[in-house]
């Protein structure tokens, strides 16, 4: 790697620990910064990253427009653009309107606080592996309108190979079984609208599949990256927000006490926030401060970094649960913006909720694991005690 780029290693062990110490002196010494492995531009101010997340008419989440293939497993909602991604997204949106989101958060409710019990007559469990992955798992699964799949030696070596692949670029060798892993997922979803069930989304799309052209691939494909990303990215976030509140005693103490999560939930997105990078293409050449940036490049836009970003936000390094305003981007701007964000804070918001109303001894027990992937961030392992439930009562 080149002397360039020791400013930015972002699968490093240190940064995978703590990324926001690496953001800091990028944004303070290189806020355009060129990154020769990357073979991408990465930036790390707010104004620049709310640019490109807003514009896609410039920053191409289809990179087929400035001529770089894209596999076909990759073609989704989530890499096509406007106009050729708006009906698509459109469909999408009314397949989430028909849901009964009130009655999905009472399931959410119930069995999170039924979890929660099992686990809390335990001395010590994992929150990532026992509680936050077959939780949110359990929840998107149900939207879809489907029994969530065991989480089996293949499931897992699949959804591993998934997540690994995110880092491709870093890691060349992690694309190809990314790739696979995305088809059996899309396969598995393929499979569960030949059943035809009859409720959530998947039974929405089975009624109404003749309202929208669009290829059946990509329509699968975009599926899968909606249910993926809808037991990952919550996943990591509760698992984000457990770890920065109890490391916060103060703020803990603020969120046991407000009556309302709501500033809570978006300061934890902006403070602990899973989705650190998203990446672009150029299609027309712009300046991004006194960078030059070409038609063709690649940009990588550090949400995470741009949350922290002291030209925006008031002591960005510190967690402030009653922060406002709080413009936060992460949940994305634009053609892009999160699809499922009520979803994933429903999810946070029910377990939150129970967590601080019932265990008010939960502590971590052991050193937390990140996971080794630098877009989605996250822990592999978060080992906790509950500490036993208070009364019902209280």
């Amino acid at each position: 790697m080149s002397a360039s780029d020791s400013l930015f290693e972002p699968l490093s062990p240190d940064s995978l620990q703590d990324p926001y110490s690496t953001y800091r002196r990028l944004r303070e010494h290189s806020p355009v910064h060129w990154h020769e492995q990357l073979q991408s531009w990465v930036l790390t101010r707010y104004a620049d990253c709310l640019f490109v997340l807003r514009d896609s008419g410039v920053f191409a989440a289809d990179f087929r427009r400035v001529g770089i293939p894209t596999p076909a497993p990759l073609l989704s909602l989530q890499t096509l653009d406007p106009p050729e991604q708006t009906p698509l997204r459109n469909f999408a949106l009314s397949a989430l309107q028909a849901q009964d989101l009130v009655e999905l958060e009472r399931d959410a409710t119930r069995r999170a606080e039924g979890l929660l019990d099992d686990l809390s007559l335990r001395e010590r469990f994992d929150f990532i592996n026992e509680f936050a992955d077959p939780f949110t798992l359990g929840t998107i699964s149900r939207v879809l309108g489907v029994e969530a799949p065991a989480q089996n030696e293949d499931w897992q070596r699949l959804n591993r190979d998934l997540d690994q692949s995110m880092e491709s670029a870093l890691v060349p060798e992690a694309e190809e079984p990314g790739l696979n892993a995305r088809q059996a997922f899309s396969a598995l979803v393929g499979s569960w609208l030949a059943s035809r069930p009859e409720h959530g989304i998947l039974a929405y799309v089975c009624r109404n599949r003749t309202d929208i052209e669009v290829d059946d691939e990509i329509l699968l494909n975009s599926i899968r990256a909606f249910w993926h990303a809808g037991f990952e990215v919550p996943s990591r976030f509760l698992g984000n927000a457990v770890l920065a509140l109890l490391s916060n005693p103060r703020e803990l103490g603020w969120a046991r006490g407000t009556a309302s999560l709501a500033s809570t939930l978006e300061e934890l997105v902006r403070y602990a926030g899973p989705v650190h990078a998203v990446s672009r293409a150029c299609t027309r050449t712009v300046w991004l401060g006194d960078q030059r940036i070409e038609r063709g490049s690649v940009v990588v836009a550090l949400i995470a970094a741009a949350n922290r970003d002291p030209a925006k936000f008031n002591k960005p390094e510190e967690l402030a649960l009653g922060r406002h305003p709080n413009p936060h981007l992460g949940f994305g701007r634009g053609a892009h913006s999160c699809l499922g964000f009520n979803i994933a804070k429903m999810q946070a918001r029910v377990v939150l909720s129970a967590i601080l109303r019932s265990y008010p001894e939960i502590r971590v027990v052991g050193e937390p694991t990140p996971r080794r992937n630098a877009t989605l961030r996250g822990l592999a392992s978060l080992p906790l005690s509950l500490g036993g439930r208070a009364s019902r009562s209280t």
